[in-house]
């Protein structure tokens, strides 16, 4: 398997580096400094490849890392210059000026703090255990993605790189569609980049980009935010946060593999850092680490961490001990955040209103709170505000209906499976129907939702997770009016609203797995003074309980272990014959063959559930179908239903021939073989008696067919 990922390891580092490096150049311009320069940086990358895509029919006229370069130089320049600015206004220093010495690799200044290198370890946790399973899952980065709409992402990925135009107008008429709409670009024109710069086909170029996603982008954003919820953490915490957010299944593996979200899966990667700049604008969340977040009523650390004199008195005072984001990277990094998502997918803006909303709610609550303290007449003022901000929300939600794009995503209702009750149980054990119940992770994060009710300062963290719950088992189990209200922007499908709840249940499932190894800690050493009288230390007992814990659960509950993204990903990406899946090993064989087959120019026919879509990645060729539709074009759908009749209709000759139609591919194994649209493409299959056609490669379930002469 290791060696089958070397042809993948220059397209996947260079993912790595457009989704970190620019971010990085623009936070250090920002003077971010600590963990967060990282953390922040994959949500600023999006935005800079997102206006990169936009400087190529200004400036550059073709897609390549001369837009990007011109679009990281922009975002710097005004970065650097509002730095500046704002410095000048408020007679503040924009810049420190830097120790320079002849050995500055062994400088103090250079060196982060402990806490810093417990969150790049718990990170880098975190990326080991996705990119692990991720190549485990897929195998060989050379092998597609079993999904039909796999289909029309690869195609559209080459449209970017045959056209040299990377706007959502371009990959949404990669559909083929009679009529078609703008469809978002970014992770399209990433895989395209990737693809072009490292000379790999565009299904070694997707895989990369996807261990890039899940292996460095999750893993960053993810445990950044909760670097910021819980800034007091222990060792033993931040690892066990970069356990779960590795180890649960919901999110990047669903997403990887569920018809192959590979937009959304961009989008939702970096949302956590998104939701923690939301929390500040919102003054939920504090700019500073070390802050007084995770701390309880009583005074205590969420985790049971003992905190040093220094931040005891930070605490008491209010005070942070780490660096701060200021009010200008807060709200530049949240635009430009907010514009790459966009460009990577809107349901990722969507997904952060869930946070925006709730944090709104607690506001109100604080804002009723604190003027009925101040008398009648300040209650009366409030309510009056509060009314009519609310009425504004109401009138905006309901002003998106007139949004026709908007409408028809939320009018798509996907088949509800089970029932409400079922789908709760489903959210709480942090599974669907196609990934399995993480019952020990799920009991863990109930742990962690006990242990924060004492913590004030984050109850929108708990607030949030029972509102993914509700949306999930609205999604899953009910087809009313609410469930499309709440949950159509992310297309009324349960498995797109289930890749949301890891933002919430990574941070309570660290807490709850703390808390309980230390009170498995204290039972070792109670047994080990008692029974064999020996006296163990506090951290050896907590080592020995931990060890515990990683191994029980492990040989109880095979499936829920650390590799079960790995199993959710090779459903996705088998290749056998007769398995109604789209290409395998003998047909991309002769896929690669027909490079050579017809001159260029020529275009392939086939009904996509053959998999005839996917032959453009090896044999260079334009499809006529690179994806199912409603709305074909006139000569599509002539096709489609009397290809068989096109040596004797004339209109059908016509038709073959404006679509240069130079063979037709014909598959018995079909992907979906109970799917209705299979009859739209019924003048497609079956054609081994067709007059005018000629074999020229046969596989096991598959026959390339030349198409001859006709006459129109």
């Amino acid at each position: 398997m290791i060696q089958a990922w070397v042809s993948a390891l220059a397209p996947a580092l260079v993912a790595a580096v457009l989704l970190v490096v620019p971010g990085l150049v623009v936070n250090l311009g920002l003077g971010v400094r600590g963990f967060a320069v990282l953390g922040l940086a994959p949500l600023v990358s999006l935005g800079v490849l997102a206006i990169a895509t936009l400087m190529v029919p200004v400036l550059v006229g073709r897609w390549s890392l001369v837009a990007v370069a011109i679009s990281l130089a922009l975002l710097m320049g005004v970065a650097v210059s509002g730095r500046a600015l704002i410095a000048w206004r408020t007679g503040g220093a924009a810049f420190v000026r830097p120790v320079l010495s002849c050995r500055w690799w062994v400088s103090r200044r250079w060196a982060p703090d402990r806490r810093t290198r417990w969150w790049l370890a718990s990170a880098g946790l975190a990326g080991a255990i996705v990119a692990t399973n991720f190549m485990r899952g897929v195998r060989d980065p050379r092998l597609p993605s079993q999904t039909i709409d796999a289909g029309f992402h690869y195609n559209a990925v080459l449209a970017v790189i045959r056209t040299g135009f990377p706007d959502g107008g371009q990959v949404g008429a990669a559909s083929g569609a009679a009529v078609t709409a703008w469809y978002p670009p970014l992770w399209h024109d990433l895989t395209a980049l990737v693809s072009s710069l490292t000379g790999v086909n565009v299904v070694v170029g997707a895989n990369a980009v996807g261990w890039a996603i899940g292996g460095v982008v999750w893993p960053l954003s993810m445990v950044w935010l909760c670097s910021r919820i819980l800034p007091h953490a222990r060792f033993l915490t931040t690892m066990a946060l970069g356990l779960c957010a590795g180890a649960i299944a919901l999110f990047p593996y669903l997403m990887l593999s569920f018809g192959v979200l590979w937009p959304n899966v961009l989008s939702l990667a970096a949302l956590p850092a998104a939701i923690a700049l939301t929390l500040m604008v919102l003054h939920l969340m504090p700019r500073s680490t070390h802050a007084q977040d995770d701390i309880s009523a009583a005074g205590g650390a969420a985790d049971g961490a003992t905190l040093d004199e220094n931040e005891v008195a930070a605490v008491r005072h209010g005070v942070a001990l780490g660096p701060e984001l200021s009010w200008w990277t807060v709200l530049f990094v949240g635009f430009v955040g907010s514009v790459g998502m966009f460009f990577a997918h809107p349901g990722a803006l969507f997904a952060l209103g869930i946070w925006a909303g709730v944090g709104s709610v607690l506001l109100s609550t604080r804002l009723v709170v604190r003027s009925r303290a101040l008398g009648a007449r300040e209650l009366r003022h409030s309510l009056v505000l509060l009314l009519g901000g609310w009425l504004a929300v109401l009138v905006g939600w309901a002003a998106l209906n007139l949004i026709q794009a908007l409408n028809s995503v939320r009018d798509f209702n996907w088949h509800e499976l089970m029932t409400m009750n079922q789908a709760m149980g489903q959210a709480l054990t942090l599974s669907t129907i196609i990934t399995e119940a993480h019952w020990v992770l799920g009991v863990a994060v109930l742990w962690g939702f006990y242990r924060l009710l004492n913590v004030p300062r984050l109850r929108w963290l708990l607030m949030s997770h029972v509102y993914l719950v509700f949306l999930y088992m609205l999604c899953a189990g009910s087809s009313s009016w609410l469930a499309r209200e709440l949950t159509g922007f992310w297309y009324n499908d349960a498995q797109r609203v289930a890749a949301l709840i890891p933002m919430t249940a990574v941070p309570l499932a660290a807490l709850g797995i703390t808390s309980a190894a230390d009170a498995l800690g204290r039972f070792v050493g109670r047994v080990s003074a008692d029974v064999f009288s020996r006296q163990l230390s506090p951290r050896r007992a907590l080592g020995i309980a931990c060890l515990a814990m990683l191994v029980y659960p492990a040989a109880l509950y095979p499936s829920q272990g650390l590799g079960h993204g790995a199993a959710v990903l090779q459903v996705r990406y088998a290749n056998a014959n007769f398995s109604n899946l789209l290409v395998a090993a003998d047909e991309q064989a002769l896929y690669e063959k027909l490079a050579t087959q017809i001159p260029a120019g020529q275009t392939v026919l086939g009904s996509p559930f053959t998999g005839a879509q996917f032959s453009a990645i090896w044999s260079g060729h334009r499809v006529v179908i690179p994806h199912t539709g409603s709305n074909p074009t006139p000569d599509v759908a002539l096709v489609s239903q009397q290809f068989k009749s096109f040596t004797t209709d004339p209109q059908v000759c016509a038709a073959v021939k404006r679509l240069k139609v130079g063979v037709v591919i014909d598959d018995f194994d079909r992907y979906a073989a109970t799917d209705e649209r299979q009859a739209t493409y019924a003048g497609l299959v079956n054609l081994y008696d067709t007059p005018g056609l000629t074999p020229i490669g046969y596989g096991a379930s598959v026959v390339i067919y030349r198409v001859g002469n006709c006459k129109s």
